[in-house]
């Protein structure tokens, strides 16, 4: 059985729809269904690569994006080419090009979309795109949402509610991954310091900027580590250094995924400072989770952020955007020891029984027999 995973892009590149695509593909081969990869490409060249777990990345050649699409023929090429070859095709959403390539292939076998987010920030190119998202969404014989606040407050999935499912997405147990020897190295590096690190790509919505401020009303003994790169990142130093925020935060730019369980070991507290719906689900907090650390996080109407992290339960959310608030509920979380290890304990319980990358392949492939079957 033939599965194609049609993705805006695919690791090595960085951000939570690639990382959930990558868990999904080496879950779906591991459980016997031959799953291949379609994505663009950073480069105008198309590439084919051969994986050693046996399945295969197509990157399609780019022109380079715009407003946050690629502008990528290539891809309607091979989606052309490709689509017939599969029983199933997989698209991730949101991601015109890949909307526009199958309008264009009309593919006869099932097609699932996997509605990662509504497009909340590029609303001009929506009024352009709608028609064909509209489209896909009556054409596509599934639509999977990552959670039901998510769901049930998406507009656009408002008249295809009868055919949405809900699956939360999953990650591999990062405490498999844990180098002791670099998680006693970053503790060193802030001795007899409280850290709540914090990750992301350095971009508006996901509200480092309030992370920053909050970080200026935490007491001395706290410091704020960041990780992640992007367009802002040079700002955000900037702002650090306005500030006189040296010794309380430290911006430590991208960080290898490898390297990504150590810090969250090393922590004792994570933040998820995000301000607005396009922050659907928040990964990052997952690998937190998984790590048994609690998490203060915004409380985002109709996002997940306030669902996967329970407020008194696994940590704290609070109303996004507030700077104090934010610090409020950090020096809470961090004043208590036995309150944060109970968080935490919490934390881990929780992703064990909803978050882990096996649920997820579990729920998908009882939901693919159930569409070829019909």
């Amino acid at each position: 059985m033939k599965v194609l995973q049609l993705s805006k892009f695919y690791p090595p590149e960085r951000g939570g729809m690639e990382s959930a695509v990558h868990e999904l593909v080496g879950g779906l081969n591991g459980a016997g269904w031959a799953t291949d990869v379609l994505c663009a490409h950073r480069d105008w060249r198309t590439v084919c690569e051969q994986h050693d777990a046996g399945y295969r990345v197509v990157r399609a050649g780019s022109l380079g994006t715009l407003m946050s699409t690629s502008v990528s023929p290539a891809l309607l090429a091979q989606v052309c080419l490709l689509a017939s070859d599969y029983r199933l095709i997989h698209v991730h959403m949101p991601n015109p090009a890949a909307a526009m390539a199958l309008w264009l292939a009309r593919p006869r076998g099932r097609v699932v979309v996997h509605w990662h987010s509504d497009v909340v920030r590029q609303q001009r190119a929506l009024k352009l795109y709608e028609s064909l998202q509209c489209w896909l969404l009556h054409r596509a014989d599934l639509i999977v949402a990552t959670s039901q606040p998510y769901a049930q407050a998406s507009k656009a999935l408002a008249p295809w509610q009868k055919k949405v499912a809900v699956v939360p997405l999953g990650i591999g147990d990062n405490a498999r991954r844990v180098d002791a020897r670099r998680v006693a190295q970053l503790r060193a590096a802030y001795p007899d310091k409280k850290m709540v690190f914090s990750l992301g790509r350095m971009v508006a919505y996901k509200g480092f900027d309030v992370l920053i401020d909050a970080a200026a009303l935490l007491p001395d003994d706290t410091v704020v580590v960041v990780g992640g790169g992007g367009p802002l990142l040079e700002t955000h130093r900037a702002q650090v250094a306005a500030r006189g925020l040296q010794a309380k935060v430290h911006l430590a730019g991208p960080i290898a995924e490898d390297d990504l369980p150590n810090y969250h070991h090393a922590a004792d507290l994570f933040c998820m400072p995000s301000t607005t719906r396009a922050e659907a689900f928040g990964v990052a907090m997952l690998e937190a989770m998984a790590a048994g650390r609690p998490v203060v996080c915004s409380d985002i109407a109709g996002s997940a952020l306030p669902w996967v992290n329970q407020h008194g339960v696994t940590g704290y959310t609070v109303h996004p955007g507030a700077p104090r608030p934010l610090a409020e509920a950090i020096k809470h979380a961090l004043a208590d020891t036995d309150q944060l290890h109970r968080l935490g304990a919490a934390a881990r319980e929780r992703y064990l029984q909803h978050f882990t990358a096996s649920t997820m392949i579990e729920r998908f492939t009882a939901m693919y027999r159930q569409l070829l079957a019909a």
